[in-house]
């Protein structure tokens, strides 16, 4: 029987506020690796006017302001991060990046045209059309022939963002701070059914022009034109976001030629972001329904549907399958890590917190010319997450690194710390070892690792620690989930290592939980139930106490518009962690 061996609160974490540090020991990094500024037309047609130099300001600290403006220019909003990021990227939208362009330069041929007259003066109708015809992959015809002018015209903002990433990648030369180069690639299919990308890059060797969905219209094709424009040192990750509305298609089955290309270029998706929760949909697991989206697809949302979601858009329905595939064809495609990040729409990278959500934007609520009278964005949506790695330095090689490896978690926002390692040899008192982790590293694997071919039952040593400049965060619960496949048969299971759920109370009139206030928890747990034939996968979900949930928040201020509005929405949420998962393969 599967039982838990050691508990613990004491936590063997090495956290250094120098960059250098030993081969064994790494630190943990927080970030944002989804961020658009007005040079992506959704963000510009919404209000937003900071671009990527005000986005790096404000990822390192520094106050700004956001839409809406009055009369004269000045903002009505503007927002700051409780604690700068370590690192982030510029992700605008390569689809219409030239386009916007072409619409906001006076002198271009093309300012004067009925679509760019219609972008400037009726914004709402421009984000509708635009961004239609380019998920359609259907050129407007202020491009000229083949796009020309467009893909002319998206060199100035690239290289916009490429300067910015190469002024604010670490400028006090102390390891503070890393930017990286980046872009979104917004593929879509059918109805608005998401396909959608984001390519970021190692340094800043990149292509001249950024590959978007009109060139490139399957991830194939994406993959390809990258390697075919990514000479030199120039190298890359893609990174696959809102599974949840790809109405399944995110993780349809690859051709068998392409599996480790997806294993090599597509190691981690976006399980979290500003648009719900990718990790599952299971309704024997509660904990599943957690800023789970009620709509399969961008088309159902505007356009009205009640289909049901397919399992197959999220991340749990993935790790099972690569194995099926794995017993078929001998390689696992979808051995995936998982990333968070915010998807903000405002230039705000990293705005988590729940107290004071801004909105973000995109496909939510637009803020272009007031503030609404009650919330200020789309309720079902949340603040978004965070993409944390573990590395030996806050620089590019470390962190792009830490992204290969799968070394990375994602968080719903807070800062969780969380440690995960899997090995046969892992001591059974590892909570009670000041060199636990270094042990970790020699005597297993981290998350993102894979065991091969283990005679003796798997040992998991685990640690997590809540945000500690958040007074209402605590641990609830710490749960692993396997996915094994063993004679055919594909099996989720979901193990509780610790549970305080019952234990915690919230005061949802003044937002303050009750509780046992526990901070740290550290476990060892040993599989007793895998067998030798069994290929296997294991992630950490870390669960918070309940807080109270942002629409709530600000519910209570304006009750006669939330009564109506807030319908199924819950008034609390329990924040978490996903770790990258740990395989078990035969061979």
């Amino acid at each position: 029987m599967n039982k838990l061996l050691i508990i613990s609160t004491f936590l063997p974490f090495y956290i250094f506020s120098s960059c250098e540090i030993t081969y064994d020991e790494k630190i943990p990094l927080f970030g944002d690796l989804h961020v658009h500024t007005a040079l992506s037309l959704d963000a510009a047609t919404q209000g937003t006017i900071n671009r990527p130099d005000d986005a790096y300001r404000y990822a390192m600290g520094e106050r700004i302001s956001i839409q809406p403006y009055d009369e004269n220019g000045n903002a009505l909003r503007s927002s700051k991060l409780s604690q700068p990021l370590d690192f982030m990227a510029i992700t605008d939208h390569a689809e219409l990046l030239g386009e916007v362009h072409l619409c906001e330069t006076s002198d271009s041929v093309s300012y004067n045209s009925l679509t760019c007259m219609v972008y400037r003066n009726f914004p709402k109708l421009a984000y509708f059309y635009m961004n239609q015809r380019a998920s359609q992959s259907a050129p407007l015809g202020i491009c000229g022939e083949n796009r020309e002018l467009c893909l002319e015209a998206s060199i100035e903002p690239w290289q916009e963002i490429i300067n910015a990433a190469e002024k604010y990648n670490d400028p006090k030369n102390d390891c503070s701070f890393t930017s990286f180069i980046g872009y979104e690639w917004t593929g879509a299919r059918y109805s608005g059914s998401n396909l959608h990308r984001n390519v970021i890059f190692k340094n800043n060797s990149v292509p001249s022009k950024p590959i978007s969905f009109y060139e490139a219209t399957t991830r194939e094709d994406l993959w390809d034109q990258l390697n075919a424009s990514c000479t030199s040192d120039c190298d890359y990750v893609v990174i696959p976001h809102n599974s949840n509305l790809s109405n399944g298609l995110i993780f349809e089955d690859p051709e068998l030629k392409d599996y480790q290309m997806i294993s090599k270029r597509e190691p981690l998706i976006e399980i979290f972001q500003h648009k719900g929760s990718s990790e599952c949909i299971d309704e024997n697991d509660p904990y599943c329904d957690f800023e789970l989206l009620s709509y399969a697809d961008f088309g159902a949302k505007f356009l009205g549907s009640d289909d049901p979601i397919p399992k197959e858009s999220f991340a749990r329905y993935a790790l099972s399958r690569g194995q099926a595939l794995k017993e078929k064809n001998g390689t696992n495609p979808f051995k995936i890590g998982f990333i968070g990040s915010t998807d903000t729409h405002l230039a705000i990278p990293g705005a988590t917190d729940e107290a004071t959500m801004p909105g973000h934007g995109g496909a939510g609520k637009s803020l272009r010319d007031k503030l609404p009278k009650g919330l200020p964005d789309d309720i079902e949506f949340n603040p978004g997450g965070l993409a944390v790695v573990w590395a030996k330095k806050n620089n590019r090689d470390e962190i792009f690194q830490s992204l290969l490896n799968k070394e990375a978690y994602a968080t719903s926002g807070p800062r969780y710390i969380v440690r995960f390692f899997a090995g046969e040899d892992i001591s059974l008192n590892s909570c009670n070892e000041q060199d636990a982790v270094i042990k970790g590293y020699q005597n297993g694997v981290p998350m993102g690792g894979t065991l091969e071919n283990i005679t003796n039952k798997p040992t998991f040593f685990f640690s997590a620690k809540a945000d500690a400049n958040d007074s209402n965060q605590f641990i609830s619960a710490i749960q692993i989930i396997k996915s094994s496949f063993d004679n055919g048969d594909s099996v989720s299971e979901i193990i509780t290592v610790h549970e305080s759920s019952d234990a915690y109370d919230l005061d949802l009139d003044k937002c303050v939980v009750n509780g046992p206030m526990q901070k740290n928890f550290c476990g060892v747990w040993r599989d007793e139930n895998h067998s030798p034939n069994m290929e296997a996968s294991y992630y950490l979900r870390v669960i918070s106490a309940p807080t109270c949930r942002w629409s709530h928040q600000l519910c209570m201020e304006n009750n006669n518009y939330c009564e109506k509005d807030q319908g199924n929405i819950p008034k609390f949420v329990q924040e978490r962690a996903w770790t990258s998962p740990i395989w078990i393969e035969k061979n």
